[in-house]
């Protein structure tokens, strides 16, 4: 199932680092983390399409520009209410991917009376950098684009406003498996089968601080049940939120609160795999040549950006926001009875955000607020 010569040398990278082990066994975490963002074999940090037709799924921003449009009217209303004026603030946009987002955001704010003094995009992968550099080259918008590392925002969130746009992001942090069995807490280990010449699982008692993690989470599981711990992303979030002083943010992904992800009817957890624009659960398929996310539990977001000072707001689903904030205003009238006109394709990707297989739904959106006295 391995399809080039990058996956086999990433897997010889994992099987390396399996080897520095005692038990030759490696926390599922560790190894989603090498197949997603290993510098030479990951899949993020690989030169191959993820997004759109020739990728393995579509954002938001590839369906049309609404996104874009709402998020800038978002930004507007915040700034109104903050008293943030034109050029006082940052904008910020984490896991910026192929740039397409903020490529509609620039379009739409060059025309905004509370521009932001310049737009931030942070992003780790080598490819994605050198694609937003590109996309953004050309572009005729005033505002400066400047590329952060994650240093860069913890030596300057504290100068001026931010604020924050985390688009499809929290999912993309690496997960521990963990699970109930026989009344204590198990957690998912990668082993190699060199019978198979796959790896594979292997469960055990879980780490401490994953023990610790979940208590403090209240994370309560039937017996067998999985659930996928996004351990990585709620450490990252608090210390994001933790750093900045002045901070709006808005974190737009799928998932759910902790009491849905932990129903009766989630009992394999939420892990899964997209390649070529197909769904599967299997973490060791394609290694370095899948995607793998996992769903965010709102709930554990929600209250780390609490205990981080912020102030959280009402949790929406993608098309409460959306409708919230105006899209249906974007919606156009037109006589023209062809499907391909601008307005009809317009209206047909405002329809598809809002209705396409309940995605809209699936998807939440945390909107947090840092510094208002």
């Amino acid at each position: 199932m391995l399809s080039s010569s990058q996956s086999s040398s990433l897997i010889h990278r994992i099987q390396q680092r399996l080897s520095q082990f005692p038990d030759y066994r490696m926390p599922f975490s560790m190894y989603m983390s090498s197949c997603m963002y290993d510098q030479e074999g990951g899949y993020y940090t690989k030169s191959s399409e993820k997004v759109g037709p020739a990728g393995d799924f579509y954002t938001s921003a590839y369906i049309g520009d609404a996104m874009a449009l709402i998020i800038e009217r978002y930004i507007r209303l915040r700034c109104s209410i903050r008293e943030w004026k034109d050029k006082t603030y940052r904008i910020i946009e984490w896991g910026a991917g192929t740039g397409k987002l903020a490529e509609q955001l620039l379009n739409v704010l060059q025309h905004s009376d509370c521009r932001p003094l310049e737009y931030v995009v942070v992003e780790s992968s080598p490819y994605h950098q050198s694609m937003i550099k590109e996309r953004l080259a050309n572009n005729a918008c005033p505002i400066p684009v400047i590329c952060w590392d994650e240093q860069n925002y913890f030596e300057q969130a504290g100068e001026m406003p931010i604020f924050l746009v985390a688009n499809e992001l929290l999912d993309a942090f690496p997960v521990e498996r963990i699970r109930r069995q026989s009344s204590k807490l198990d957690q998912a280990y990668v082993i190699w089968n060199g019978d198979k010449s796959i790896f594979e699982y292997e469960w055990a008692e879980a780490e401490e601080h994953v023990i610790d993690w979940a208590k403090q989470h209240d994370i309560g599981l039937q017996e067998g049940q999985i659930y996928d711990a996004g351990i990585a992303a709620s450490e990252w979030l608090g210390r994001v939120l933790l750093a900045a002083v002045d901070i709006e943010g808005v974190f737009i992904d799928y998932g759910d609160g902790t009491r849905q992800l932990t129903g009766a009817h989630r009992m394999n957890g939420s892990l899964l795999c997209y390649r070529k624009h197909q769904a599967y659960d299997d973490p060791f398929a394609a290694p370095g040549d899948q995607d793998m996310t996992a769903d965010v539990d709102f709930d554990i977001a929600e209250r780390i950006a609490f205990l981080s000072g912020c102030k959280v707001l009402p949790r929406m689903d993608q098309k409460q926001f959306l409708v919230e904030n105006g899209v249906l205003d974007l919606l156009q009238e037109h006589s023209d009875a062809d499907p391909f006109s601008d307005k009809a394709k317009s209206n047909r990707k405002i329809r598809q955000l809002l209705l396409s297989d309940q995605m809209s739904e699936r998807f939440k959106v945390m909107t947090v607020s840092k510094g208002m006295e």
